[in-house]
């Protein structure tokens, strides 16, 4: 298991090597910049040991990850991130069209990578990515929604970040022809852990340092996640609503915002939010028969700083 997102990165670079110069550069800064490897790693655990091809599993971690820096390139071009995995994110660089295109790149690369791989990853890859990509449009419409739902915040949560979690769980469980309710069962683990996850990073846009992520910055483009959303519907006197869209909001308001949203509960709701999600995928995950594969998912994400 040590070694598979080595092998996932070494995949990665031998498809990516394959494309057009312009948007080679983008994709491969990314990749020779791995993250943890999170959703790669879930399909090994969801794989069956001794029922699953070795380099199968690997492509497939391929896969997803394509998919998932496709979703940050995207991400950064629409965002105007300015960095992205500790370097100038790509459409600083070479500019929002080629980071675009590159995104696409990876996309197209991720949907041959499946359809070579057959067995049914083409169509589940072609789903989550449609599902990721609605998730995507769906961010972009919330902007500066200071009503937004928190149905539809989930909703958008499933779809942007959900989608991909099932998807590794689902290629695992398809890697050893998993029977039906099996593969159900992980990819309801992998949804809901994906809702869950993305509560979680939404909370770290109100800390400062620690999270790798620019404090403050959701804040500032108008996406409100979770903790605010939840201090909205009880700002009575609209002077948080007032705050967040005024024009002259800046990150020097960000310790008012978090005082208000601390003070109406919305931290402590979303992370309430994210522990009934958590404890839905669990209960999926107690389903799976096989003790082996729970152990080896629970590992993963006791990893990556999860646990029961």
């Amino acid at each position: 298991m040590a070694t598979f997102p080595a092998h996932v990165n070494s995949r990665m670079q031998d498809l990516v090597r394959g494309l057009a110069e312009p948007v080679r550069g983008p994709v491969l800064g990314l990749v020779n910049r791995p993250g943890k490897a999170l959703r790669a790693l879930l399909i090994a655990a969801c794989a069956a040991p001794d029922r699953s091809d070795r380099q199968t599993l690997v492509r497939l971690g391929a896969i997803v990850e394509l998919i998932h820096l496709a979703s940050l390139l995207h991400d950064d071009v629409v965002d105007k991130a300015p960095s992205r995995r500790g370097a100038p994110a790509a459409h600083t660089v070479v500019g929002p069209e080629l980071a675009a295109l590159a995104g696409l790149s990876c996309f197209a690369l991720a949907g041959m990578e499946a359809a070579s791989v057959g067995g049914g990853a083409e169509v589940l890859a072609g789903r989550a990515s449609a599902g990721l990509s609605y998730g995507q449009v769906l961010d972009v419409e919330r902007a500066f929604d200071t009503a937004l739902a928190i149905e539809d915040y989930v909703e958008l949560a499933a779809r942007k970040t959900g989608d991909l979690f099932r998807l590794s769980c689902l290629l695992g469980a398809a890697a050893w022809e998993a029977d039906p309710a099996t593969g159900q069962r992980l990819g309801e683990f992998g949804l809901h852990f994906g809702i869950a996850f993305q509560v979680l990073d939404d909370c770290l846009d109100f800390q400062t340092d620690g999270t790798g992520k620019p404090f403050g910055l959701d804040h500032l483009r108008g996406l409100f996640g979770a903790p605010t959303l939840y201090a909205l519907q009880s700002d009575e006197h609209g002077k948080l609503a007032e705050l967040l869209l005024s024009p002259g909001f800046a990150i020097a308001d960000m310790p008012t915002v978090k005082t208000l949203v601390t003070e109406a509960g919305g931290l402590q709701a979303a992370n309430d939010l994210a522990r009934q999600h958590r404890a839905h995928a669990y209960a999926a995950l107690d389903g799976v028969p096989d003790a082996a594969m729970r152990s080896r998912v629970l590992a993963v994400l006791a990893f990556h700083g999860w646990a029961l």
